[in-house]
């Protein structure tokens, strides 16, 4: 990574407003600015936190009426760039719910070019997001920053050749984040590899996902070399993977996990006995907004799937904290100040444990 700004860092976009939220862990040298489409800021509360992030909005051409002037847009991200700060814009242009990355468009790399023309030294840094399940609360997401991309030869053809140019820099982008993305032609090969990759490394079941995602990336790479030339091969591989699942998973039932993993199961006992009574409460203080997060979610039709964990984090900053407000006041009616004080001292961290315990519901 540059030691600072200005970068323009180019993401793969799988999950709507969560994938820019995952940036704010990059050091805060490189002053970064979102570009958001336009329509985000017309969302109550949402607009507001887009506001307060700095973000700058763009209007995407299949949501305009007529021919969209981009003018203002472009000199907002130059102006942003010339001042030291970094633009993270998306270069496939929008977020869409498959397992792969859609066609990249020429944006990152016209912004790119018109820094260049004034005198602004700026980098392009692609960064793969890597969610293991990303509309579930608490999932694990790997994010994999590449080095910069070298651009020497592009910045001098862009003298001659500007549109060529832009097109070899953005397929220079996709080249590079495709190195740090792990990717499926569709959710059917990705369960497949996902579960390859868990049996081939049964004995590291307790491995982190950035650990696993390595793995599949090398499943990624011998599947592709692969699936034509051995495809029925891979389906009957399919099958049996299939019932290998259905399997494993009615003898986990029946027997549960602990007849697999027995060493240390009287320790996990205790310690799950111990922290029962805060699971509990904690299950029980937060339920009400968990529950009415996926029903909103799921109910108002008009948000895609992509969108699906951005909704349910704009949903629970308003539903959650209500919530607490609630049940403080109830406690307070029903036990009294003392027993308020307390409430207010535990449900942060009850709250963080049920959704840790929870995360894969």
């Amino acid at each position: 990574m540059p030691d600072s700004g200005p970068v323009i860092f180019t993401p793969n976009h799988p999950n709507a407003l969560v994938d820019p939220l995952l940036l704010f862990f990059f050091p805060p040298v490189y002053k970064i600015r979102f570009v958001a489409k336009a329509p985000l800021f017309k969302i109550p509360l949402l607009g507001w936190i887009m506001h307060k992030m700095h973000a700058i909005p763009v209007v995407r051409r299949f949501e305009a009426d007529g021919k969209v002037d981009y003018k203002a847009f472009f000199s907002a991200c130059v102006d942003s760039l010339g001042a030291g700060r970094s633009i993270v814009i998306f270069p496939e242009g929008a977020s869409l719910p498959q397992p792969h990355m859609t066609t990249m468009r020429t944006g990152a790399a016209r912004l790119f070019f018109m820094a260049r023309e004034k005198n602004i030294d700026v980098r392009i840094v692609p960064v793969g997001l890597n969610y293991e399940q990303g509309s579930i609360f608490r999932s694990s997401v790997v994010v994999s920053a590449a080095p910069p991309l070298d651009t020497t030869d592009l910045v001098e053809k862009h003298k001659g050749s500007p549109q060529i140019a832009a097109r070899e820099l953005t397929e220079r982008i996709r080249v590079n984040l495709e190195e740090h993305v792990f990717q499926t032609e569709n959710f059917r090969d990705r369960e497949l590899m996902l579960l390859l990759e868990r049996i081939y490394s049964e004995e590291k079941s307790g491995d982190s996902w950035s650990a696993r995602f390595e793995r599949l990336k090398q499943f990624e790479a011998g599947f592709n070399v692969l699936k034509d030339s051995c495809a029925p091969e891979i389906e009957s591989l399919r099958q049996m993977l299939s019932r290998y699942k259905k399997l494993t998973t009615s003898m986990e039932g029946k027997q549960g996990p602990s007849a697999y993993r027995t060493k240390g199961s009287l320790k996990r006992f205790l310690l799950a006995l111990t922290g029962l009574p805060f699971a509990g409460l904690g299950w029980l203080l937060n339920i009400l907004p968990y529950q009415l997060c996926n029903l909103i979610v799921k109910h108002i039709k008009r948000y895609d799937k992509a969108a699906t964990a951005t909704y349910k984090v704009v949903y629970s900053l308003l539903l959650f904290p209500f919530t607490f407000v609630l049940e403080a006041v109830l406690v307070h009616i029903w036990l009294g100040w003392i027993a308020t004080v307390i409430f207010a001292i535990l449900i942060i961290p009850l709250s963080s444990g049920h959704l840790t315990s929870g995360k894969n519901n």
